[in-house]
């Protein structure tokens, strides 16, 4: 077989010189930063997004490779993003091409003939399906300089990039970390506009998406779900009497307080004011009655910036009927709210009819 003719510019990673490593890529020197810059966009496992797919579908057709990915690497494997010409979603770590790019993130690491370098002659990719000959990744930096994978280009018969297509796959990577940058931004707005700015509880407005989710799942599958309406009792004596900003510190340790309670068993949310709302999807009545009760000792052995803070609590348990609905079961722990505020507050009552 004739040699291939290497191009003969700095940036391409030759064969001939290549010291040789036949056990996967060293970790770079920065890997703790590396991956935690990777887990923050928290892409992996994500379903297929049209914007990377046609960032791979370009690779391949500006450089005119039947396979072109964007490689993400994990702890121990890497990832495709995207993928064109390939059916596999991951590889191990020490098997991926790709570890090795990142470990110079300033150049497209291109390696011409894998048969005749020795890191990868034997690399099972190589040796067997797919049957990779010729790579070439550019490296898909951050904004800290951290490399978190790359846009690569595959073939199956050895080759070299040509200047305008090493300058386009280059160009590719750096749209799909602007992609990663843009949806981080639009997850960290999303989460604002459903996040109360003092509590830094869910809003009204994502109680309402959550509470219907839960709704949908319970009717699915007759599972029970349950709903607690909380509201601190005489709270604008505590605003009258010490001002706004001590009413605020009291709306946020109580909302703390909620949260602990909680758990990971249900989805709290601030619903307004001084009355906050807790979805307990699985929970049955008597489940949800004693969660309450939890709850309301948890807030009355606090200790306050204003003295004598309690809450009343109102509990309402999903009933499967064509007249009910999420709204009806906010309006039936709203019923019992205020029958516990009636009762003297302090208490927790549940919902048992409207007379």
């Amino acid at each position: 077989m004739n040699q291939i003719t290497h191009a003969p510019l700095d940036h391409t990673v030759s064969n001939e010189t290549a010291a040789p490593q036949t056990t996967g890529a060293a970790k770079p020197f920065n890997e703790d930063q590396r991956l935690a810059a990777l887990h923050r966009y928290q892409v992996l496992d994500t379903i297929a997004e049209q914007a990377y797919d046609d960032v791979t579908t370009l690779a391949s057709a500006v450089c005119k490779a039947p396979i072109a990915l964007i490689s993400l690497i994990d702890q121990g494997r890497q990832w495709f993003k995207s993928r064109v010409g390939l059916d596999a979603s991951e590889t191990p770590r020490e098997l991926a091409f790709c570890a090795h790019a990142i470990l110079q993130p300033d150049i497209v690491f291109e390696v011409q003939d894998a048969h005749l370098d020795p890191r990868f002659a034997s690399n099972p990719l190589v040796t067997g399906d797919p049957g990779i000959r010729f790579y070439a990744g550019a490296p898909l930096v951050t904004a800290d300089g951290l490399p978190i994978g790359t846009v690569c280009v595959i073939d199956r018969e050895p080759r070299a990039l040509s200047a305008a297509e090493r300058k386009a796959l280059q160009s590719l990577a750096r749209q799909v970390v602007a992609q990663l940058e843009l949806r981080q931004v639009m997850a960290g707005l999303e989460l604002e506009s459903m996040t109360d700015p003092l509590t830094s509880l869910w809003n009204r407005r994502s109680l309402d998406r959550r509470l219907q989710a839960a709704w949908d799942l319970q009717a699915r599958e007759r599972s029970p779900l349950s709903l607690l309406m909380i509201d601190l009792d005489h709270f604008k004596r505590i605003n009258d009497a010490l001002g706004h900003p001590a009413g605020d510190r009291v709306l946020v340790q109580a909302a703390a307080i909620i949260r602990d309670q909680i758990g990971h068993d249900g989805i709290a949310a601030r619903f307004g004011g001084e009355e906050f709302c807790v979805v307990l999807p699985g929970m049955d009545a008597e489940t949800a009655r004693e969660r309450a009760e939890q709850v309301r000792r948890a807030i009355e052995g606090a200790s306050w910036p204003a003295p004598n803070v309690t809450a009343s609590i109102g509990v309402a348990t999903a009933v499967v009927d064509r007249e009910s609905s999420p709204n009806v079961m906010l309006t039936r722990a709203d019923r019992a709210l205020y029958v516990a505020k009636r009762e003297g507050r302090n208490c927790v009552r549940q919902f048992d009819g409207w007379s």
